[in-house]
């Protein structure tokens, strides 16, 4: 099984497309770690994010959402030094398009970076598992509304 890793920075509030699709409706990709972190320089840097297959996100972490797959979160204690991150990992979900990153430092709405750091497997599937996952994408998405 071959690992990818996405990595880099974004900035808080925004929606950030990371691009994996390959055209190849037969090759997925799972996501194995998802870990964040704020500036550890700032003890009010503390950071959440969330990762997700489309790229609407009408709340920032809501488990019940199909588009929603991983959840992280780091906190700062004092100046340099951060906390064990909070990482939960939807593992029946496969990525078969593209895959899309939010998040918010302390109380948001300002323009502080999150660095991310994403782990991935390559998968191999099958055309009918192909399907089935591109309808659980869409489930409690846009044909909800």
């Amino acid at each position: 099984m071959k690992t990818h890793t996405l990595r880099g920075q974004m900035t808080e509030g925004t929606v950030k497309r990371l691009i994996i699709d390959d055209g190849r409706l037969t090759h997925a990709m799972k996501i194995k770690k998802f870990i964040i972190a704020g500036d550890p320089n700032n003890s009010g840097n503390d950071a959440f994010a969330v990762l997700g297959l489309q790229g609407t996100f009408p709340s920032i972490w809501n488990w019940s959402d199909n588009n929603q797959i991983a959840w992280c979160a780091t906190g700062i204690i004092g100046t340099g030094g951060t906390e064990a991150p909070f990482e939960l990992v939807d593992a029946k979900h496969l990525i078969v398009r593209d895959l899309y990153i939010t998040g918010q430092v302390g109380a948001g709405g300002g323009s502080d970076v999150i660095n991310y750091y994403i782990e991935m497997e390559a998968v191999d599937i099958s055309n009918d598992e192909s399907i089935l996952q591109l309808i659980k994408e869409r489930s409690q998405g846009e044909l909800r509304a």
